[in-house]
């Protein structure tokens, strides 16, 4: 039997590990062999794997789709591939999919969980495709309607594709909030007007916390208004929070709201599943202006245990190249 030796990346209580490990060509009928040709790394939930902060109580239901480990422990993490169909079905050989495979240079997967890319959407920006889904999922969660006034708190990669769509849908007014000054001309590259502080809230129909900083959501039940609601997009581990429920949550009847991917609302979950969305996600990655989302600087397989230590300070999409 035909052999692969792939290259694949691990995380151990604040260590990262390349391994080899063998993947086998002989397939069965429902299975396709990828040759990886990029990965993404969704720093905020990737960083929280590698420190070992999952809640030990939410390891079934933080697993990534194709995780292989546990929490905490030895475990191969990652939902943000690109690559091409070298063995499988002759009409999808040779073609560039998305699928949500760990850190891998090859790997078998069955081949109704890849997506393929479309031609018009370039393969690195299919990175994207996780992001978006988040995006979209929160926008079926919080429904904004014409003449919202909405706030996004932090412009990372899912606080400004959250932006994004909001921008893009008609007669929804979006602001986004980042301490971070050089994110404003990034922001002004897609149309999405920025502010450096919380100070600009007011009367807000909607907040979206994207930020990852726990802190955050006192500051944000005091600038909110009668019933707001407040969704929550990032993961915070095992961070906790000393919310004064008592005061602004309660007299102004505001709704804290977590919007998780890993499952879609009621309301939508009749006409679409998470393959449907990633293919819906893909599509709205059909905008030039995007790439300007994914960080130039590329990085090698070899290069992620040092990454994850050092730190990704400049918040774009990392790439690791094959």
């Amino acid at each position: 039997m035909k052999q692969y030796t792939a290259q694949s990346f691990w995380v151990s209580k604040k260590k990262g590990i390349i391994k080899n490990e063998t993947v086998k060509t002989t397939l069965d009928k429902d299975e396709i062999l990828i040759k990886t040709s990029y990965t993404g790394i969704s720093y905020g939930t990737e960083k929280i794997v590698f420190d070992s902060e999952v809640p030990s109580n939410q390891y079934n239901f933080m697993r990534a789709p194709h995780q292989m480990g546990e929490f905490n422990s030895s475990v191969k993490y990652g939902y943000l591939n690109v690559g091409k169909i070298m063995e499988g079905p002759k009409n999808m050989l040779n073609k560039s999919v998305y699928t949500m495979y760990p850190h891998q240079s090859v790997y078998v997967i069955k081949k109704t969980l890849a997506t393929l890319i479309p031609d018009n959407i370039p393969i690195k920006r299919a990175l994207l495709t996780a992001n978006m889904e988040t995006a979209i999922n929160a926008i079926w969660d919080s429904q904004p309607t014409i003449g919202d006034k909405t706030y996004v708190i932090g412009a990372g990669i899912v606080g400004i594709l959250m932006a994004y769509v909001l921008s893009k849908t008609f007669g929804i007014d979006v602001i986004i909030i980042d301490k971070d000054s050089k994110k404003k001309a990034l922001c002004k590259s897609l149309g999405i007007k920025f502010k450096k502080d919380l100070h600009c809230i007011d009367n807000p129909n909607i907040i979206y916390e994207c930020s990852g900083n726990i802190n955050v959501l006192n500051e944000l039940a005091n600038k909110s208004a009668l019933e707001t609601k407040i969704f929550i997009l990032s993961w915070y581990g095992k961070q906790q929070s000393k919310l004064k429920m008592g005061e602004n949550c309660f007299s102004r009847r505001l709704e804290l709201i977590f919007s998780q991917v890993g499952n879609i609302t009621s309301a939508q979950s009749k006409k679409w599943n998470n393959l449907t969305r990633r293919a819906l996600a893909l599509n709205l990655l059909n905008d030039d202006k995007l790439d300007i989302l994914i960080d130039k600087k590329e990085i090698l397989l070899k290069d992620l245990p040092l990454f994850f230590k050092k730190g990704n300070p400049k918040g774009l999409c990392k790439v690791v190249r094959y």
